[in-house]
């Protein structure tokens, strides 16, 4: 009977936990909406959005399928309940509602990031449990529940979150081998035992499963396979021949290949589309990393985030002292705890450095913290009030800072300020120099086509993407003839004027000669020298008509110069300066 209440409070509290976990997520969820201020949020969904259009082939492999047919799922669940509900009458309806309010969209694929942040919860939990007791996962649930980077990257459509949940299963699953297997088993119920043992011959194969729909989701969770290897080609009685061990890893290796293959198909039949893509994912990585920093240049960076801003500072010192508390885990538990994130860490040391490349980090400090927990707790009744004070302490650290995200979240861009002052004080049709992922400016139908005429030489030759944007009847207003600053891209929809055809001695010429009468400009606590020649100019021939700035009114120039705008997709941390989200607008006439 005691047995049965103590499952039933830690059930309890588990529903808590994940009850917090959910909240904390779902706080702010519709940040910035209509406006998408995270590029890749709008390259992510753009790509899933067209799957239909494109017979489920994504044409792009910078990431593998897995997730954009998850979105795509989603998005389809979305149009069936709109439909039964008469929001949608139609497909066309629908569509079409993409381009006018794309809200709804976005909001659809943040769900699914929640979904799968509060699942990591839940897989965190029963992997601590299985490897180091009830205590423990109850504690590695609570810290992850509120760790602030796992509660700030579900706020975003993108593969981060995910692939975390894919590569926690994966663990969970190695996890369920036999617990005779393992060389020191941990203490634990007679019912968790008995479960493990009911699934002993379903581990590997689950293992491999996971792995592949891991990697299938993002190309970095290959090391995954790392821990899989090496729990799987361990014996599994002793003097288990080599062979039949050597067997059970190539099986493994085999279902993970075909999970990964059978939910990314167009990899192998556009081979060469893939390899460019990886080749450039690559360059853009990893390449541009180490070539001007050296190997392992960014290790230090992820190390202060995980000491600080990732998880908590003192959910990182409980993580610390976990090491300790798996010095007598044994060899099998220190694999399935330790190999994923470690090597996982030594490749990342040598990329571009991005916090929410660390989301699948997080599971694995939040165990090592509840190992920590579960540890101290198990030395003596002190033990158990310090390992309390402890977790108690981390959960509120970690509750706050997430709570200060989540407001700060909440807290208008500067760029919606600035779109909403444009819109109300310059007439629709103006022609404005705006620099990509700026002000969101809606372009007009008539600046839509001077860009396609001038890439494609004919609109009519545009994607079905854009073909239904220019159909749009009636067209939303304000619209704009937008021209963008910056070295241009692969964007059809864009005209672009570099940054240097302004100088000194020419001035605003080249601007005024396009027809612009607005610039609008995004500025940083560091200046861009590329745009020194421009703001220049502005500030000679130009009127500042607005400015907007994150930064909190109290705050000294000093702090300002050393505090970056915190925008959605770098690696910026959420400074106590900054007010809201975004960098610093302002807005020139030069008619």
């Amino acid at each position: 009977m005691a047995g049965n209440s103590r499952r039933r409070q830690a059930y309890l509290l588990l529903a808590v936990l994940l009850t917090l976990g959910a909240a904390l997520r779902l706080t702010g969820l519709g940040f910035g909406l209509p406006a998408i201020y995270n590029p890749d949020e709008l390259a992510i969904m753009n790509r899933a959005i067209a799957l239909g259009q494109n017979g489920l082939n994504p044409q792009n492999f910078l990431y593998p399928s897995l997730y954009f047919y998850a979105l795509f799922a989603c998005e389809g669940v979305l149009f069936v309940l709109g439909w039964l509900t008469g929001r949608f009458d139609s497909l066309a309806a629908f569509e079409q509602l993409y381009f006018v309010d794309p809200s709804v969209f976005y909001l659809t694929g943040r769900l699914l990031s929640v979904a799968c942040g509060v699942a990591t919860i839940w897989a965190t939990w029963r992997l601590g449990t299985r490897l180091f007791g009830p205590v423990a996962g109850l504690a590695a649930a609570a810290l992850l529940a509120v760790a602030p980077l796992a509660v700030r990257d579900a706020h975003y459509v993108k593969h981060d979150v995910p692939v975390a949940l894919l590569i926690v299963l994966t663990h969970l699953a190695l996890a369920r081998r036999p617990a005779g297997h393992f060389n020191s088993p941990p203490p634990a119920s007679t019912f968790w035992l008995r479960s493990l043992r009911s699934s002993a011959g379903s581990w590997w194969w689950l293992a491999s499963l996971f792995a592949g729909l891991s990697l299938s989701t993002h190309y970095y969770a290959v090391f995954v396979l790392v821990p899989v290897v090496i729990v799987v080609s361990a014996p599994l009685a002793p003097g288990e021949p080599w062979r039949h061990r050597l067997r059970r890893t190539l099986a493994t290796l085999t279902v993970a290949a075909a999970a990964f293959i059978a939910t990314s198909p167009f990899l192998l039949v556009e081979f060469g589309t893939t390899y460019r893509d990886v080749v450039a994912n690559r360059a853009i990585v990893v390449d541009r990393a180490t070539t001007s920093g050296g190997a392992f240049a960014s290790i230090a960076f992820y190390l202060r985030w995980l000491a600080s801003d990732a998880a908590g500072s003192v959910a990182a010192a409980l993580a610390v002292a976990g090491f300790v508390a798996l010095a007598r885990a044994g060899w099998m538990r220190v694999t399935i705890a330790l190999a994923f994130p470690v090597v996982f860490l030594l490749f990342m040391a040598n990329t571009v450095p991005a916090s929410r490349y660390l989301n699948p980090v997080l599971p694995f400090v939040s165990l090592l913290g509840g190992a920590a927990v579960s540890w101290v707790a198990s030395a003596s009744r002190t033990g158990r009030v310090v390992a309390a004070v402890a977790l108690a302490i981390a959960v509120t650290e970690g509750a706050i800072v997430s709570a200060h995200g989540n407001a700060f979240f909440r807290q208008p861009d500067t760029r919606t300020l600035a779109r909403d002052w444009f819109e109300q004080h310059v007439p629709s049709g103006a022609s404005v120099l705006v620099q990509p992922y700026s002000v969101p400016l809606r372009p007009s139908r008539e600046a839509l086509d001077e860009a396609l005429t001038a890439h494609l030489g004919d609109p009519a030759r545009a994607s079905v993407r854009f073909q239904r944007q220019r159909a749009l009847q009636p067209y939303p207003e304000p619209a704009y003839r937008t021209i963008y600053l910056g070295s241009g891209g692969m964007d059809v929809d864009k005209i672009y004027l570099q940054p240097d055809a302004v100088d000194d001695e020419h001035g605003l010429a080249p601007i005024r000669r396009l027809g612009i009468t607005r610039v609008i400009m995004k500025r940083y606590n560091v200046e861009n020298p590329a745009m020194a020649a421009l703001i220049r100019a502005l500030e000679r021939d130009g009127t500042l008509e607005a400015s907007f700035s994150p930064y909190r009114p109290d705050i000294d120039a000093a702090r300002r110069r050393d505090t970056p705008p915190f925008e959605h997709n770098t690696g910026v941390r959420i400074d106590r300066a900054l007010e809201r989200p975004g960098p610093i607008i302002e807005i020139w006439n030069i008619d």
